[in-house]
């Protein structure tokens, strides 16, 4: 019996195991950092809270990062599935003829709009805080390239064109940043929000109209 080998193989277990439960824990602590950010908001949240309503440590929560990083951390987490999740949904679904690719994109901004006009003071607490990070913080970097990415592709594919053109990518970071003008905009009660809807339908439908294929009335309908 090689016990080197079996002792090995157990400290790897153990490792293993230790792991699995780091991550559970960091994900317990996240839910409940999301949910009491939600419902509470930025101010009233503490450390303590979180880690109370995680069943953790304060050490545990401060391991995982202070308030403001983990603020940032479950804010850009749900915010990018919202509109991550709807531009998956479309690029699963063929090139059709219902839908003006200006129709899908603003699809895929618009539920992360309404959600800003309903929660205005999260949204505020939020851009504060993503500011103070000095606005390169390495989640919201990465993700931003994979959406940009997402809706350049999808230009692509309506317009029959080639993939990776430097185009249809400049068109996507203009319209994610459009977007996230807009949320700067209405978090701070700078006009209304129907206004700010049909200012970035108009923008969509400016940046995609060279992508949309022939024949198709460019646009979105309001």
């Amino acid at each position: 019996m090689n016990v080197l080998k079996l002792l090995k193989g157990e400290n790897l277990q153990q490792t293993g195991i230790r792991q699995q439960g780091r991550a559970q824990r960091q994900q317990r602590v996240r839910s409940a950092a999301w949910e009491l950010f939600r419902t509470r908001g930025y101010d009233a949240t503490s450390v303590r809270d979180i880690a109370a309503a995680a069943g953790v440590s304060v050490g545990t929560v401060a391991n995982i990062g202070d308030k403001a990083m983990l603020f940032l951390d479950v804010m850009e987490e749900n915010a990018f599935a919202l509109v991550g999740g709807a531009l998956e949904r479309f690029s699963a679904e063929p090139v059709g003829t219902s839908l003006t690719l200006a129709a899908e994109i603003w699809g895929v901004f618009q539920p992360s709009l309404t959600w800003i006009v309903d929660n205005p003071e999260l949204t505020r607490a939020y851009l504060i805080s993503y500011l103070r990070a000095g606005g390169g913080h390495a989640t919201s970097v990465g993700q931003v390239d994979v959406i940009c990415a997402g809706i350049a592709a999808r230009c692509v594919e309506h317009s029959g064109g080639v993939p990776g053109a430097p185009e249809a990518l400049l068109a996507a970071s203009a319209i994610y940043a459009a977007f996230f003008s807009t949320a700067f905009s209405l978090s701070g009660g700078l006009g209304s929000a129907g206004d700010a809807a049909q200012w970035m339908r108009d923008l969509i439908t400016q940046q995609t109209r060279p992508f949309e294929r022939s024949g198709i009335s460019a646009g979105v309908s309001s």
